[in-house]
């Protein structure tokens, strides 16, 4: 089942996408179809993802089945913004969170993906991209993927792709801030604009930079761990 569901040939398992179908005659057509029994599976299941999308009615046409499903009928709905899920659909689930991945295991685990997929990608790329990815596996593979495109991905390759800075980049401009060159600065920032980074992502980096390095400084304990793996602490004291 678990093959045939990876190769969308399994007909009991059916996601949909929220952002793109949140209407309640959207809705409605897939309550009809959920009344129907599986025909392999013990279970018909049913993925929504981002369904804090959902409209209101969409949301109250679901009530109903929520709270009294057909027994052979499981829905999973997924979200990232579960403030936005109103409280009488919360009521009616069983709530799973799932916590951010750490920066060191996305890192490793884009090397193995990398290494079966006969992608040449360096361990200071890895980092990056795992750093980046904030802790959802789902999105430093997609970036992989992107940087992937055009060959071998190491960190300059990656910068230019996901429109970001590199190690040495975000080590630079915090030089130029910590003397008070500011000149120098919004000459190094200028020079990324030109090149086509994103400087709201720019911004972000120097802000986890800072956090980083505010932690490394004043801590009295090994906070190694909880530091972005894009820089070693030496760096950080630096």
């Amino acid at each position: 089942y678990k093959r045939q569901i990876d190769e969308g040939r399994f007909p009991d398992y059916i996601e949909m996408d929220a952002a793109s179908n949140r209407s309640v005659e959207d809705m409605t057509a897939l309550l009809e179809r959920a009344m129907y029994a599986p025909t392999q599976g013990r279970f018909k299941v049913y993925m929504i993802d981002e369904v804090h999308m959902l409209s209101s009615t969409a949301f109250n046409a679901m009530l109903k089945t929520l709270e009294e499903p057909p027994e052979y009928v499981k829905f999973i709905l997924a979200t990232t913004e579960l403030h936005k899920v109103p409280a009488t659909i919360l009521s009616r689930c069983q709530r799973f969170d799932f916590r951010r991945i750490g920066a060191e295991d996305i890192a490793r685990r884009l090397l193995d993906v990398a290494a079966g997929e006969g992608i040449e990608l360096t361990e200071g790329a890895a980092r990056l991209i795992a750093r980046l990815a904030d802790g959802a596996m789902r999105d430093a593979l997609s970036m992989l993927d992107r940087a992937a495109a055009a060959g071998a991905v190491d960190e300059e390759t990656v910068t230019a792709a996901l429109g970001v800075m590199g190690q040495d980049d975000g080590v630079h401009l915090a030089e130029h801030f910590k003397t008070g060159d500011l000149a120098a600065a919004v000459s190094l920032l200028e020079e990324y604009y030109s090149a086509g980074r994103d400087l709201a992502a720019v911004f972000d980096q120097m802000l986890g930079l800072i956090r980083d390095a505010l932690l490394v400084k004043t801590s009295r304990t090994d906070v190694s761990a909880l530091i972005s793996p894009a820089y070693t602490v030496k760096t950080l004291q630096g």
